[in-house]
């Protein structure tokens, strides 16, 4: 299909597994305002949504393990089960988020950088932004969680900008935990914000294995600065770095920010911010839910009682949609009374609770010992005929804490495009890498490395 023409070079967009970019589509924004609000097309000049999937070693067991149905178990699922050392491989390769991160990173015509994160541990990434400050005198200026660690963060202070002049040094802010907010969970970096053209980069993970090795999605964008969606995020950048002191000050702020955009918000891609719109964040998951021909869901965290109690309505009552779940294996061992990461028991409950009237649910067998996490936070819904299917997603958790007490910045994205890129990516997960309960491994072991 043909875009109408226009003075921009044309837009383009990736979607397939490997990293091959087609032309983008006309949209067809729709009218249900319950769900995808009437607005514009997004104009960009590049869309690229990549996905981690590492590629690590088999790891096999020392000896056989059973399953819970009682068959012989010699490995962990490949590519699922990852150790730190497969993060070199898996990082060098184009298709891999950390790599286009530094691509851009390392790209001349960068100038300016500013990035939020929860936490920053990722060497490659802070190795690349000392460059960028020593070699081109870019400006870079971050924010993170207030109680994360900072040794790589103050290795990236210390590094000296080419000019010499302190005042292009790197900038550190720290966010969260005072006036009512709870985690900054942000997860995105701006690159030349302002500019005329901008570049953004947003997804589930932290500056950290959440670019390698976590089972994370990524989405990478090159647009105008003209955008409403472009304008939104220079919101969020003024907002967590002068008004991020209280829930009331940066939700006020963001309010009055995004009213005053001259453009048109998008209609089929929207950028939701908490504290202030988590919301409207909300009403979009709980109206999808209600419409939904068909649900697949990757959660790190399911612990909204509301979400939950939804989903429960819907595979209870008339017509009841496909539901599919993919969640870390954390959470199965929390309902089995072994808690090995950040997995509560009660969020296996709500688990099964769906499974017992219809819902299918798989497991991602991590490294936990490793702190390696299945942690995409994505719905995709598959919406009845004339209207959007669409993705939600980004840096949140299926919380109530994500949605009313923390920094966080959501998506709704309704380009075909990019819902079938989730699409196949699912599948991906669904059918090769995660387990179902009754294959999961009837004791909790985990393979050597070597």
């Amino acid at each position: 299909m043909t875009k109408p023409s226009r003075k921009r070079a044309p837009s383009w967009i990736t979607v397939a597994l490997a990293s091959v970019l087609l032309s983008g589509c006309t949209v067809d924004i729709g009218t249900d305002e319950q769900f995808v609000d009437s607005g514009p097309r997004l104009v960009f000049d590049e869309y690229e949504v990549l996905f981690t999937n590492p590629v690590c070693q088999t790891y096999a067991y020392d000896e056989a393990v059973a399953s819970v149905s009682g068959e012989a178990l010699e490995q962990k699922p490949q590519n699922a089960f990852c150790y730190p050392s497969d993060s070199d491989a898996s990082g060098a390769r184009p298709e891999s988020p950390q790599h286009k991160l530094i691509e851009w990173i390392a790209d001349p015509s960068t100038e300016e950088i500013f990035f939020a994160s929860m936490s920053f541990s990722n060497g490659a990434v802070q190795a690349a932004l000392c460059d960028a400050v020593t070699e081109r005198n870019v400006k870079v200026r971050f924010v993170l969680d207030s109680a994360t660690s900072l040794d790589r963060a103050n290795k990236l202070l210390a590094c000296e900008p080419a000019s010499g002049d302190p005042a292009d040094a790197p900038e550190l802010q720290l966010r969260g935990h005072e006036g009512n907010i709870s985690l900054h969970h942000n997860k995105l970096f701006l690159l030349n914000p302002g500019a005329e053209t901008m570049r953004i980069a947003f997804g589930s993970g932290n500056i950290s294995s959440g670019l390698v090795l976590h089972h994370e999605n990524w989405h990478f964008i090159t647009l105008p600065a003209s955008t409403h969606f472009a304008q939104a995020h220079l919101c969020l950048m003024d907002g967590v770095l002068d008004h991020g002191h209280s829930k009331s000050e940066y939700s006020g702020f963001i309010r009055e920010c995004k009213e005053s955009i001259p453009a048109r918000e998008e209609g089929d891609a929207k950028a939701l911010f908490v504290p202030g719109e988590g919301g409207r964040g909300s009403n979009y998951i709980i109206n999808a839910i209600r419409q939904a021909d068909g649900i697949d869901i990757l959660a790190h965290r399911f612990t909204h009682s509301t979400f939950v109690e939804q989903f429960r309505r819907r595979l209870t009552g008339e017509a009841p949609p496909a539901v599919r779940l993919v969640v870390d294996d954390d959470m199965y061992w929390a309902g089995q009374g072994e808690v090995v990461g950040g997995n509560e028991p009660f969020e296996y409950d709500h688990v099964t609770t769906l499974t017992d009237v219809g819902m299918e649910a798989r497991y991602v067998e991590t490294n936990h010992p490793a702190h390696l996490l299945h942690h995409n936070k994505v719905m995709v819904f598959d919406m009845p005929s004339g209207r959007n299917d669409t993705v939600f997603c980004g840096a949140g958790n299926f919380s109530k804490s994500a949605f009313r007490n923390n920094y966080e910045n959501f998506y709704t994205i309704s380009i075909p495009e990019v819902v079938e890129r989730y699409r196949q990516q699912y599948e991906h997960l669904y059918g090769d890498l995660a387990t179902v309960a009754e294959d999961m491994p009837a004791e909790n072991v985990i393979p050597s490395e070597g």
